[in-house]
């Protein structure tokens, strides 16, 4: 079986409190998350609650994320945590089926795939802005007259943006 996918069924025979501890890879290919720049690595840990199985673990991956001033793609180390409950379609010990609610719910095998999770937590996990560690072509440092012609259409934009900050350094001093 895969890195991201986990076969519960020991841990859903056993009463509550017991919990397992993995290893997880699951590859960029597996999620719809075009920013990934290789696998999600990280440990989780399956822990038997009533009626479903508690998934909790640290999780790391690389992305790459466009630059707020330039667009060039910026390499980002992102981190989170995983903290979500799956249901067994069947209920193991009553029978019927399960309602799953906002829970996520195992394959019919009890098999646990992590890769929506996964692919939502590392959505999460995207800086909503991110800027280039260098100098970078977005911002003008240099001379007005060597300053490059501002698309005709955008100069209105330009126009306001002169006139904000103009604004802002007359009342920050």
């Amino acid at each position: 079986m895969a890195d991201y996918i986990f076969n519960v069924a020991r841990v859903l025979a056993q009463t509550s409190g017991p919990s397992r501890t993995v290893d997880v890879e699951a590859p960029a290919r597996v999620m719809d998350v075009p920013e990934l720049n290789g696998p999600v690595r990280g440990t989780a840990r399956f822990t038997r609650l009533s009626d479903a199985v508690l998934v909790t673990g640290q999780m790391r991956a690389r992305a790459s994320v466009p630059c707020a001033r330039c667009m060039d793609d910026v390499e980002v180390e992102l981190a989170f945590e995983l903290d979500d409950q799956f249901v067994p379609r069947i209920d193991p010990v009553r029978g019927g089926l399960v309602d799953p609610g906002d829970r996520w719910q195992l394959d019919p095998g009890h098999n646990l795939d992590l890769s929506q999770v996964l692919s939502e937590a590392v959505i999460s996990a995207l800086p909503p802005r991110v800027v280039c560690a260098g100098p970078c072509e977005g911002l003008w440092d240099g001379p007005a007259a060597s300053r490059p012609a501002v698309d005709p259409r955008l100069a209105p934009l330009e126009h306001l943006r002169r006139q904000m900050l103009r604004r802002d350094d007359e009342s920050h001093g």
